[in-house]
Formats: C-alpha cells, sequence, structure tokens
C-alpha cells in the first residue's frame, strides 16, 4: 500500500501552519538556522526529530561537529537512538506529547534573566514548573546543565524536527520557539521535509499571543512511534523486551496493530538498542494520516506465533 496521495500537501500545510506561527512572534518569515551555522556550533540542541533517520544529511553534519572538542550536542526525544550516543553530550528524555512543556521549560531558564517585553516574560513566570517536569519527565537538574553548556558555547543552534509539524500544539509550540531565537544567541533549524513546498504567499495572519499550555497529554500502555526510515527496511514493528511484555508478544510474532482507527499486521521483533513500552513502527509501505502526530496509542495482539501472515 503506498502513501495518502494528498500526503505532501498536507505535510506543507502542516509546515505552513508552523511558519505562521513563528512569523507572528519573530516578525520574520525565516527562521535564521541552516547547515553552516550548525557546522560551526558550539552547541546544538535537537528536539522533536529522530534525526538519523529524519535529515541523514543534517546527522552527518552533527557527527562531525562532535568531533570538535569545543562542541556540546543536547539530544531530547521520547525514544533513545544509538546513532545519537556516541555523539551526545547530553541526552534528555520526556514523555511523547510534551513536547510543549519542554520546549516551555527551556524557554524559561534559558531566559530567565534576559530582559523581555511584559507579555513574554508573564508567559514565563506563570508557567507551572512542578507541573510541566512531572508530566514530560524531565529534571530541574537537566535544564541547569544545558544552560551550563550554553553559557561557555558560542554559535548556538536549536534544531526542532517533524515530530512538532503535526502536534496539537504546533502553533504555540512554534511560537515558543520563535521566542528563544528571538531573545537569545539561538539560531532555529526547522527540519520539515516539506519546507521547500510552502510559499510566503500564502502565509496565513495568526495571533501573536501565546496560549496558556495545556494539560499534557498522557500516553499510557503500548505506543507506537510512525517513522519513515531514510532508507528501506524491514516492514517489522520493532520495539524493546519491555515492549514485549506489556504487549504479552515474543519475538518472531505476528501481530495486529490497532491505531489511528487503522489496523495493520506486522511481525514483531525485539531491538536490543530499544527501550521503554514505546515501538517503532516503519511507514514506507503504509498509508499514514501525515496530519497525524507520530506518536500514537496503540493496541497489539497476537495473530499467530512466529507463522507469517499473507
Amino acid at each position: 500500500m503506498g502513501k495518502l496521495m494528498n500526503s505532501e500537501n498536507i505535510d506543507a500545510k502542516l509546515f505552513q501552519r508552523f511558519m505562521n506561527a513563528y512569523s507572528s512572534i519573530s516578525g520574520k518569515a525565516h527562521y535564521s538556522g541552516s547547515v553552516d551555522k550548525v557546522k560551526d556550533a558550539g552547541i546544538a540542541i535537537v528536539l522533536g526529530t529522530r534525526i538519523a533517520s529524519d535529515s541523514p544529511d543534517l546527522y552527518e553534519t552533527l557527527q562531525l561537529l562532535s568531533k570538535k572538542d569545543v562542541s556540546n550536542i543536547v539530544y531530547a526525544h521520547p525514544i533513545e537512538d544509538i546513532a545519537m550516543t556516541n555523539i551526545s553530550t547530553q541526552f534528555m528524555k520526556y514523555e511523547p506529547g510534551s513536547e510543549e512543556g519542554v520546549l516551555a521549560l527551556l524557554a524559561y531558564h534559558l531566559l530567565k534573566d534576559v530582559d523581555l517585553p511584559k507579555s513574554q516574560r508573564a508567559f514565563l513566570d506563570d508557567l507551572d514548573l512542578a507541573y510541566l517536569e512531572a508530566e514530560s519527565n524531565t529534571g530541574e537538574e537537566e535544564f541547569e546543565e544545558i544552560v551550563r553548556l550554553v553559557e561557555k558555547s558560542n554559535n548556538k543552534v536549536l534544531i526542532v524536527g517533524n515530530d512538532l509539524m503535526a502536534h496539537n500544539r504546533a502553533v504555540n509550540i512554534a511560537k515558543i520557539c520563535a521566542l528563544i531565537e528571538q531573545n537569545s544567541q539561538f539560531s532555529l533549524l526547522v527540519v520539515s521535509d516539506s519546507q521547500e513546498k510552502i510559499s510566503e504567499s500564502n502565509s496565513i495572519d495568526t495571533n501573536a499571543e501565546f496560549e496558556e499550555i495545556e494539560d499534557l497529554p498522557e500516553y499510557n500502555g503500548t505506543v507506537i512511534y510512525n517513522l519513515n526510515p531514510s532508507q528501506k527496511s524491514e516492514s517489522c514493528l520493532c520495539g524493546s523486551a519491555q515492549f514485549a511484555r506489556a504487549a504479552r508478544i515474543s519475538d518472531g510474532d505476528y501481530v495486529s496493530i490497532l491505531f489511528a482507527e487503522q489496523t495493520i499486521n506486522r511481525e514483531f521483533k525485539i531491538d536490543t538498542n530499544l527501550k521503554g513500552t514505546i515501538a517503532i513502527n516503519p511507514t514506507f509501505d503504509i498509508a499514514v494520516q501525515t496530519q497525524r502526530y507520530k506518536f500514537e496509542r496503540s493496541e497489539i495482539n497476537k495473530i499467530n506465533q512466529r507463522v507469517r501472515v499473507s
């Protein structure tokens, strides 16, 4: 089964929405980050993208950056990635769906001592820090470590990615990204498959006000992460031994996966590099609604142990 026929149009609309919201705060049509700035970065914070799969070229740039003694890479994502393990200075694991809270906390700590316009300062000062930390599963000490790395670094880049485009709080997330870029030495780089498909003439006015952070969503049970790998691989659902126990399945089982009102069948394979109860579901061979957030609550049922489904 192929991609949905209108997936590119949907992707472009999501990216357009994100950039419109960004522009409402920044006053600019385009973010200031670039691959060249990443090459010279003293610190790169990567959030909301499994960067090695979403942008292999940018990942290679980060690999080269990691070899410089004066550079630091902070990788923040709900799923650990072995491709980032050896090049990251710091890994911050947050709960799926909590990106708005994580970015708000990052903005609070980075801009704590910055003279901001009254409305922007009020937005940060009104944050319920304890709630956001608890629900996103992040800690104050993690953000303080990021601030420490930032303070000793030149040429700072914040890289955000495809996970954020279809988030139901993408508009406020984009505004927070613009807030950080506008009031710090960070440049922003957005990783999206659709960034070449939009036109400034299609821009839509977006309210230049921040929204109060909503209650962060909970993703309990077995969760899948829909990922279109840069290189076609086996169409298997890959998860940890912990995921297998939670789903009551075993390595080699064929399973049905119910998510987003659709059901697909896949072989399940244990990936010893993965941890937790989030499995990776490749999407190169199935139709996935790209306007949906990439993490999905799912129901996993064993079809037939180690017998391939035709």
